[in-house]
């Protein structure tokens, strides 16, 4: 099953914070995980087909923290949650007002907007989509050792039902493989990279995966 990107909220089996993001893509594969001080962003390989396009939804940042937040999306909305968290925004404001004030991507799909937001000091986890047709932003509540995920395709707005139930991994590098290729993730086609955050105890931790690069 195809379903484009992934982005997906946590807790480890210890109970910690997370969230994930992945690039499952057909159109435009030739793409990385770059971590750049306190932001991941999504890179063309240099010398590719990729690398030559100015599109937003292509190259953009697709994690950024601080000590208080984690945020992850598909695109360009990364950023202006995260801009209006610091400035003292709700996480339900920020993301509701981002994804209502941009709406999905006007590009031949539609590709939805989706996004994931960890809170450090609520000890609370969000998921947000604008699709066409749609607009939600909603807390999530997850046992440990358990992830939440939305799709830019197929699996656009948040469910109870789209529920990752064996999800191990602890340290932010396992997280990346994890949503690459086990549990639930396995059976969507063309992982490209990934990258994940997870709270520790002297703050938040990061990774990526970028397999063959």
């Amino acid at each position: 099953m195809y379903v484009g990107r992934i982005v997906g909220v946590g807790r480890t089996p210890e109970g910690r914070q997370a969230v994930a993001y992945r690039i499952s893509s057909r159109s435009f594969p030739n793409r990385a995980a770059r971590q750049s001080g306190r932001s991941i962003q999504i890179v063309p390989h240099a010398g590719s087909l990729d690398e030559a396009s100015d599109s937003p939804y292509i190259a953009y940042e697709c994690i950024v923290w601080n000590d208080r937040f984690a945020v992850v999306s598909n695109g360009t909305h990364t950023r202006p949650v995260f801009e209006r968290l610091k400035a003292g925004n709700t996480p339900r404001d920020a993301m509701l007002a981002v994804l209502a004030g941009l709406d999905r991507e006007f590009d031949d799909n539609d590709t939805p907007r989706i996004c994931g937001l960890l809170d450090v000091a609520a000890d609370r986890l969000w998921l947000g989509s604008v699709t066409a047709q749609s607009l939600c932003v909603t807390p999530v509540a997850v046992e440990p050792g358990q992830m939440a995920y939305i799709t830019t395709y197929e699996f656009p707005m948040p469910s109870s039902e789209q529920l990752d139930r064996s999800f191990r991994a602890a340290e932010a590098g396992r997280i990346c493989e994890h949503v690459m290729k086990n549990s639930v993730f396995e059976q969507f086609e063309q992982p490209v990279c990934a990258a994940a955050a997870v709270m520790r105890e002297n703050g938040i931790e990061v990774g990526t995966l970028n397999p063959g690069r």
